[in-house]
């Protein structure tokens, strides 16, 4: 009888792993990876008067609920908790206020670092060269295979902006940060 009740058990915990690896298999196969996008930020970048060295071109703060943005994309079936992978799909830049002397051709360089309340430690995100010519938006190349999910847990977001001038600027430039998630 003894034999038969562990026998009994052991085949029980077997099928009840088997079943569970096989749920986590099955919810794998049926999600779909999307875009989200986090609300637009203003910034402003103040008057840059050196080529010397980087400049903080600006600082940004944010919220998202990741976690409700899944649930609504997925009709509630699935959450952040059973999500893999959460990367930058595009940093976008936007100027409001450019003219022929201050746009984003005055820059060469930019880097986008990220954190957030759960995870405070900034990691960059975006980053890319910027060609000499007038423009009032400006795409930062995401940095592939960061995985940025264990920042989302939290909702605060906090960007920092850094750039190297190639043309010092005039005035003080307002922009807008436009961040597109990629969710798989």
């Amino acid at each position: 009888m003894k034999h038969k009740n562990l026998f009994i058990g052991v085949i029980s915990a077997a099928l009840l792993t088997t079943f569970t690896t096989s749920c986590d298999k099955l919810k794998e196969a049926l999600f779909v990876a999307f875009n989200a996008n986090s609300a637009s930020v203003d910034f402003t970048i103040p008057i840059i008067n050196t080529t010397a060295t980087t400049s903080d071109l600006g600082t940004m703060d944010n919220t998202i609920n990741l976690d409700s943005i899944i649930k609504a994309e997925t009709d509630n079936q699935f959450s952040l908790d059973d999500i893999k992978k959460i990367t930058i799909q595009t940093a976008q830049l936007v100027l409001l206020n450019g003219d022929n002397e201050n746009n984003f051709a005055n820059f060469e360089e930019g880097w986008l670092t990220f954190s957030t309340d759960t995870k405070p430690t900034p990691v960059t995100i975006a980053t890319g060269l910027n060609p000499d010519v007038y423009s009032d938006n400006w795409t930062l190349p995401s940095v592939p295979d960061i995985n940025l999910k264990e920042y989302l847990n939290g909702n605060s977001l906090h960007y920092v902006l850094t750039g190297k001038a190639r043309r010092v600027t005039t005035k003080v430039l307002d922009c807008k940060l436009n961040v597109t998630f990629h969710i798989e």
